[in-house]
């Protein structure tokens, strides 16, 4: 049996239209955790606590927005009293996200928690240190009405855009944050709200850095437990093309939402272009069964080692995928643990 860290982004959507709260957290995620409960699993759950902030703002005009804000606190608390690890995760868009007609409409000037204010003002959300220290009082104290003594430690940031982390290292260390789990080796993604590049980052399921999460720091008060990533050969990637194209042409079938696990680049690509790159350049794949199929992820799963991490999506889960889980576990193939978990292993 493999143990594998397992993280699953607690989140609506980034502005993509889909599906509503219930279809594409609540209900996927009382699947999973039912398959988690019967294999003695447990997951650490990035929580995308700005939502939740502007559904307490605006459920007082929606009612709506209320039982979507009473449900996902129902859901959180329960995953708590399972000994679940609830962690942050922001998409400071939602502070500009406006509600109408039962829509929301999205701005994205301020995607990254980069985008917001450098003032030193932790009352103020609009402002980094801001946006932190709020967002991390609002979690805790929620989760302590089950935990008294819950403290958060680990951030996931948005899109997974963590870089410049100089810029917002001293808001998080302030408010006890010492483990970052952003990174997601050799992948990268050109875009002009959405850009990361992580190739030449440290190929480790775990190390110590300071202020830069590319250079391993063995004295650094941060740790880095990274999204672990698999390079798919051009031969394989080619069959995999063919596999994906040939058995599985409904694969995203009954997803409640939308989003991919692959590098991409801005802009539209042609059928060609797409051709080209499959015969011409190796994929990076981060460990997820979002967006794969069977034969890819037991692929995957064999090559990275133990203590891995893993990344999911709620909106991402549907029959296929969550089959792949259940096969995994009750098979004993696999055991997933959290974050919390895997440092009480090492340390």
């Amino acid at each position: 049996m493999k143990k594998i860290i397992l993280t699953s982004d607690y989140e609506l959507f980034l502005g993509e239209k889909t599906g509503s709260v219930e279809e594409c957290i609540i209900k996927p995620t009382e699947k999973l955790l039912k398959m988690l409960g019967s294999s003695d699993s447990r997951m650490t759950v990035f929580w995308d606590i700005l939502h939740f902030y502007r559904l307490l703002e605006l459920e007082n005009d929606y009612p709506e927005l209320k039982a979507d804000r009473i449900a996902i606190e129902k859901q959180i608390l329960s995953m708590v009293r399972d000994d679940h690890d609830i962690q942050l995760h922001l998409h400071p868009h939602w502070l500009d996200a406006n509600y109408q007609n039962g829509n929301w409409d999205f701005k994205y000037d301020r995607f990254a928690l980069h985008n917001l204010s450098d003032e030193n003002n932790p009352d103020d959300i609009n402002t980094v240190l801001g946006c932190v220290s709020i967002s991390v009082k609002l979690i805790e104290d929620i989760i302590k009405m089950e935990n008294p003594d819950f403290k958060l430690t680990t951030f996931r940031a948005g899109g997974y855009l963590v870089e410049p982390f100089q810029k917002i290292n001293d808001a998080l260390f302030s408010n006890g944050i010492r483990i970052d789990s952003s990174v997601c080796p050799d992948f990268y993604n050109e875009n002009e709200v959405f850009s990361f590049d992580f190739r030449n980052y440290p190929k480790k399921n775990y190390f110590k850095f300071d202020s830069k999460p590319d250079e391993i720091n063995d004295h650094g008060k941060f740790t880095e437990i990274p999204v672990s990533t698999v390079k798919i050969p051009i031969y394989r990637n080619l069959i995999f093309t063919l596999i994906r194209r040939l058995k599985y042409p409904g694969l995203e079938n009954g997803r409640p939402g939308s989003g991919s696990g692959y590098t991409t680049k801005s802009g539209e690509k042609s059928s060609l272009t797409r051709l080209l790159g499959i015969l011409t350049q190796p994929r990076i794949n981060q460990l997820t069964t979002d967006s794969n199929f069977r034969e890819k992820f037991n692929y995957i799963f064999k090559k990275v080692p133990e203590y891995s991490t893993m990344i999911l999506h709620p909106k991402l889960l549907n029959s296929h995928t969550l089959g792949i889980l259940e096969d995994y576990l009750s098979s004993k193939k696999i055991q997933f643990i959290s974050i919390k978990d895997f440092l009480s292993q090492i340390n």
